[in-house]
């Protein structure tokens, strides 16, 4: 069974439902625009086939950006304004308005050579039977993804004994990150802080979201020995939806990266005895 372009999405029933680029918001509402075989089933009638797959859509919607609105039709990339941002006054609505919940809209397609067409016209809102705000921050938090990173220490190759040994998160940015959108969603992550277990069973400490060598995070060993240090990032988390903070209970607030680890030898001095 092929499921085609535009049918309309339904929860749980589609195996490409955590690809936000399956998913595009259309006048009609938001449809599912990937085609999915089911396991076994080839584009010959069964014969030949690999056993499943995922098309994608008829047209390159990167065309048309992130806009919370857009589909395909045929080869073009269409996105509207709805309603249409110059939306006319009541006196000078056009003639025709199926309802009273009925909006005016402007629409514009375009492909991939520059042709493109636009029009104006009616738009009555209908149920969405798309993912909701609450599913599409849970989408958008899945494809936050924290940046790579190497727990690094001074005094370099080795400490000593009370005297502070300084750690950072080596390659990691500054700012905050961000992950792509889902259907108009973006999760964001703000450096929050970074936790270092030193290794000596003292325990995890937290310190300042620290990128390059400085002495805002820094411990003291008390015994000689080596140890396996860990580290990772923390992040706060929030929400936005076309560029406004979107605030929804149960969501989540914060995101770690994985542990990295890193070894380090303490000597009793600043004497190292090299074999």
């Amino acid at each position: 069974m092929t499921v085609g372009l535009l049918h309309v999405a339904t929860q749980g029933a589609l195996a490409d439902e955590q690809d936000p680029d399956c998913y595009v918001s259309t006048p009609e509402g938001v449809k599912y625009v990937c085609s999915v075989r089911e396991p076994g089933g080839g584009g010959d009638g069964g014969s030949g086939g690999s056993g499943g797959g995922t098309s994608q859509p008829s047209c390159d919607l990167s065309i048309v950006g992130e806009s919370t609105n857009r589909w395909c039709e045929g080869e073009y990339a269409c996105w509207a304004n709805i309603p249409s941002a110059a939306y006319p006054t009541p006196d000078d609505w056009p003639d025709g308005q199926p309802s009273e919940d009925s909006v005016y809209i402007y629409k514009n397609c375009q492909n991939g050579e520059g042709d493109r067409y636009d029009e104006w016209g009616w738009h009555t809102p209908q149920e969405d039977t798309g993912p909701s705000l609450q599913e599409r921050a849970m989408m958008a938090f899945g494809q936050l993804n924290t940046p790579e990173f190497s727990l690094t220490f001074s005094p370099p190759g080795h400490s000593i004994i009370y005297i502070d040994t300084w750690w950072w998160a080596e390659g990691a940015p500054a700012g905050e990150i961000r992950g792509s959108s889902a259907l108009g969603v973006v999760a964001v992550g703000t450096p929050s802080h970074i936790e270092v277990d030193p290794g000596d069973g003292s325990g995890v400490m937290t310190c300042d979201f620290v990128t390059s060598e400085s002495d805002a995070c820094s411990y003291t060993y008390s015994r000689a020995g080596d140890y396996t240090t860990s580290g990772r990032l923390v992040y706060d988390v929030h929400f936005e939806y076309d560029g406004s903070r979107l605030e929804l209970p149960g969501l989540p607030d914060s995101l770690e990266s994985g542990w990295q680890e890193s070894g380090i030898t303490v000597t009793e001095s600043q004497a190292v005895v090299v074999p």
